[in-house]
C-alpha cells in the first residue's frame, strides 16, 4: 500500500511521511507500532503520528541514553526547549521504508522479479483479476525508495547530542557512555538510505514542515 498522497496543505499535518508520499509501504513492516494499522493509509499515518510523540518513542531513546531528567519533564510530549529530537519522524519513515521486509514486499531492487505473465488459465476465477493486475505492474515496480538526505540524518544526531549533553536532562551515569552511543549512531548516516545527496533525496524540512523538524 502507498503512504498516501498529499493533496492540500492541511493534509500535511496528518500524513505520517509526506515527503515520501509516493513511496510504498508494506503492512508487514509495522511491528514498531503498538497497534497494527492493517491495509489502511489513514491508519498507518495515525499509528506513526502517535508513535513519534508517544511513550514507545521515549522508551526507545531511554534504552540507549538513560536520561531520567527527561522523564521527569514529560518526555517528548512537550517541548522544553532542550529536548527536541530533530527529524525523528523522517528517520522512522526511512527505517520503515528501507527495512528488508518492505524492500522485499514493495520494491524490485532486492530480489529477482519474474516479468513474464503467469498462466492463469487453471486458476480460480476470483483469483484471475488479482494476478493479471500483479503481473501488469511488475514492469514498473520501482527499485528502491528515495533516500533520506545525509544532512537530515546528521541533524538528527546533532539534536540527540544536544539533549544528552544537557545535565538537567541527562545526569552523569558511570554505567553508560552516551558519546560512544552517539558515535555509533552517526555511522547510520553513512548508509545509502540515510546519505542521499542534496537535490536527490528527501529532506527532513520537506517531510516535516508542520513540526519544525520534531
Amino acid at each position: 500500500m502507498t503512504l498516501g498522497l498529499v493533496t492540500t496543505k492541511d493534509d500535511i499535518a496528518n500524513v505520517g511521511c509526506p515527503g515520501f508520499a509516493r513511496e510504498f509501504i508494506s503492512t508487514n513492516t509495522t511491528s514498531r507500532f503498538s497497534w497494527y494499522p492493517n491495509d489502511d493509509i489513514a491508519a498507518f499515518d495515525k499509528a506513526l503520528n502517535e508513535y513519534v510523540s508517544g511513550l514507545a518513542s521515549l522508551e526507545e531513546f531511554q534504552a540507549v541514553f538513560r536520561c531520567p531528567g527527561l522523564d521527569s519533564l514529560g518526555g517528548f510530549s512537550t517541548d522544553h526547549g532542550t529536548s527536541v529530537v530533530r527529524y525523528h519522524r523522517s528517520m522512522i519513515c526511512a527505517d520503515i521504508l528501507f527495512s528488508d521486509e518492505n524492500l522485499n514486499d514493495c520494491y524490485s531492487g532486492t530480489k529477482p522479479i519474474d516479468h513474464k505473465r503467469r498462466d492463469i488459465s487453471d486458476d480460480k476465477p476470483e483469483m484471475q483479476l488479482a494476478k493479471v493486475v500483479a503481473a501488469s505492474t511488475l514492469e514498473i515496480r520501482p527499485s528502491a525508495p528515495a533516500p533520506l538526505c545525509r544532512s537530515t540524518c546528521n541533524a538528527w544526531i546533532d539534536s540527540l547530542r544536544t539533549i544528552v549533553s544537557n545535565n538537567t536532562l541527562c545526569q552523569a551515569d558511570k554505567g553508560i557512555n552516551r558519546g560512544a552511543s552517539l558515535d555509533s549512531l552517526r555511522t547510520k548516516c553513512d548508509l545509502g538510505m540515510y546519505s542521499g545527496a542534496q537535490g536527490h533525496c528527501i529532506d527532513g524540512a520537506d517531510n516535516e514542515p508542520k513540526t519544525c523538524g520534531k
